[in-house]
Formats: C-alpha cells, structure tokens, sequence
C-alpha cells in the first residue's frame, strides 16, 4: 500500500507537466493561426458568404475594403478579382489582378483572371498573352482550355488544337473541350476531323445541351445543315436548331478563318 501512496503522486507528476505542455503547444499553433488571418482575410470571407445569399453589391463593397487594408495577399485580390468580374466590373478587377501580379509575378490565378478580363474588355490579344503565360503555371485543363477558347476567337485555330490536345491529355473525355476541337477543325474546313469531334460528342451520354447546340453549330460552319435537319439532337427545338444553323451559314459565308472566328466569338458573347 505504501508503494501505491508514494509512487502515485510521482507519476502525477511525470503526467502533469506533459498535459501542460501539450496544451501550450495547442494554444500556441492557435494564435500562429489566428494571426495568419489577417482583417483582409476576414473581409473576404465575410464578402464571399454574403454573396452566395445573393447581396452582390453589398459583397463587392466588403471585397473593395479587403484590397484596400495593407494587410491584402495575392490571394485575396485574386478574389476580389473574381467576384468584381462576375459583377460585370473588368476594370476594377483588372486592376485587382495587376495588384496580385505586382507582389506574386507568378501567381498562375491572377494571371489567368487577368487574361480572362482582358477579353472580356476586347483586348483579345493581350488576354491570349496572359492566358499562354498562366496556363501552364495552373496546368489545369480548365486553363488550357481557356487559352485554346481565346485562341479560336482570334482565328489562331492550328494553335487552338494543339492547345486543346493537351488539355484533353489532361482530362480525357472532357466534353467541352471536345466540343471546342470540333468548332476550331470546323473553322479551318477540317470536315474529317470535325465529323469525327461531333459524332463522339453527340454520342456521349453524357451530352448537355450546350454541348449539343456546338454540335449542331459545327455542322452548320462545315456546310452539313441537312444532316442535322434529318437527325436533330434531343433536346433541342425545331426552331433553336433553326435558329443556329441560320447563324452558322451567316459566318460560312466569311471570307476568311479569322473573320469566321470573330463572328463566332461575337455570337458566343
């Protein structure tokens, strides 16, 4: 019994000071993290559930506060970014993007947000500057999918594909971007190459309606209205295939690959 009375207290004491320890460490990790949340931090976490209850603009006040505190990351201007171009403000979140830029050069989301904005502006070509740049820094099929987008519109459909090519390495079966290869095959007259692109779109279970309407759209840019007519995709109304085929024949008639990609790229918009 004597050992059990002298040795316990021993072993509370051996206990003790590793408890005290271990919680010291708990509370210390805490405040590390608490001061890694910067004010900015907080603005945008704030802004970024307001928005989702769909108060846009009371949301976009917060994001501006955010870049404004001296405290703001890349991060939280690439944010700010976002929300401002999804609001319909380019300008502002060009400028955001720059901000970003100017403390992370290399900052892959930025320099995408950039891009994207910079088409959204009409300066196709510095918006395919930055997206080239940013795209292999994202690696992403997503952003090469951007960069392929941007480069269709310009006409630049040869770079378009191999673009596309290694965005669909990336994500193999990706319809969207199988769509775009079809488009860019069908703008440069590769009818083979967009056939085949069209047929395993329109053949995918997984087809969504847009899909289907860049299908039908592809035909029409390589002169195959009738074979669309005969066999419509489900889903679409007699008069939105109609309607798509009309514009297709519209942008057939241009004189160029690069005047056919510009009013593709005006429709789209």
């Amino acid at each position: 019994m004597r050992l059990r009375i002298i040795f316990l207290p021993v072993i509370s004491l051996l206990v003790f000071p590793g408890c005290e320890t271990m919680q010291a460490d708990a509370y210390a990790k805490k405040a590390e993290v608490d001061m890694a949340v910067t004010q900015s931090d907080r603005l945008v976490r704030l802004a970024t559930d307001i928005e989702a209850r769909g108060e846009e603009e009371t949301a976009i006040v917060l994001y501006r506060r955010a870049i404004a505190l001296p405290d703001a990351k890349p991060s939280t201007f690439v944010k700010a970014g976002e929300a401002l171009m999804r609001a319909g403000y380019a300008d502002e979140a060009i400028a955001a993007y720059h901000a970003a830029l100017s403390e992370a050069p290399d900052n892959g989301p930025a320099m995408m947000g950039l891009g994207s904005a910079m088409i959204d502006t009409g300066d196709l070509p510095a918006g395919i500057r930055a997206l080239s740049r940013a795209a292999p820094i994202v690696n992403t099929s997503k952003a090469y999918n951007r960069l392929a987008v941007a480069q269709i519109f310009a006409g630049e459909t040869g770079a378009a594909q191999g673009t596309l090519k290694h965005a669909l390495a990336l994500a193999p079966g990706d319809l969207d971007i199988q769509t775009n290869m079809a488009l860019a095959a069908a703008l440069e007259g590769s009818d083979a190459t967009a056939v085949s692109r069209i047929e395993g779109v329109l053949n995918s279970p997984d087809a969504q309606l847009h899909h289907k309407r860049n299908a039908v759209l592809a035909y029409g840019l390589l002169g195959q209205s009738e074979k669309v007519k005969s066999s419509p995709p489900i889903g679409l109304s007699t008069e939105e295939v109609t309607a798509l085929l009309s514009r297709a024949k519209s942008i057939r008639t241009k004189n160029s690959v690069q005047a056919k990609a510009k009013a593709l790229g005006s429709m789209s918009g």
